[in-house]
């Protein structure tokens, strides 16, 4: 599987999703069942790659004014939820975190921008397919997020983004 399908497929189950996480991920997970065992291994490998590029303080600063806090288990269900929106959103979000602004959340966004379902299709798909639980061993994930680490109180997270804030009110 190549970067390019993997986005297709995810393009393709959001748009037949319905407009709910529930019908992502039925959408998803019917996709992945018919594929091979191998590509499906491969969608979860370039699901962890795109999980570990998201890794970073910004991004991290981002989720934290959208949920209004944002715990290490929080920060990953974020970054699946990131992936789930697709790949355009996905990338300039690591160019410009601030640009979730543009994102339209209902009024629980605390709740809509976390995804944490969305990291696990692969497993639910593999086991649809083969009636076996995936081993999958995952390489290490990096220690650290990339980039400025951010203060959770004071300015720094309005200065940094200024569009979130003005949004979510909670920086």
């Amino acid at each position: 599987m190549t970067n390019d399908q993997f986005w297709a497929l995810v393009a393709s189950s959001k748009a037949a999703s319905g407009g709910t996480f529930d019908g992502y991920l039925q959408a998803l997970v019917w996709r992945l069942s018919k594929l091979r065992p191998e590509e499906i291994l491969d969608f979860q490998r370039i699901f962890d790659e795109y999980m570990d590029q998201a890794y970073s303080w910004d991004l991290w600063g981002a989720a934290y004014v959208i949920g209004g806090g944002c715990s290490d288990d929080g920060f990953t269900d974020f970054r699946s939820w990131l992936i789930s929106l697709g790949r355009e959103i996905y990338e300039q979000a690591l160019v410009t975190p601030d640009s979730l602004a543009e994102v339209a959340l209902g009024p629980g966004a605390e709740e809509d921008a976390f995804f944490e379902e969305f990291a696990y299709v692969a497993s639910r798909a593999y086991e649809q397919k083969t009636g076996q639980e995936m081993t999958y061993c995952r390489r290490s994930h990096p220690s650290e997020p990339t980039g400025q680490r951010w203060a959770e109180h004071g300015p720094e997270l309005s200065h940094r983004f200024p569009r979130l804030s003005a949004k979510y009110g909670k920086a």
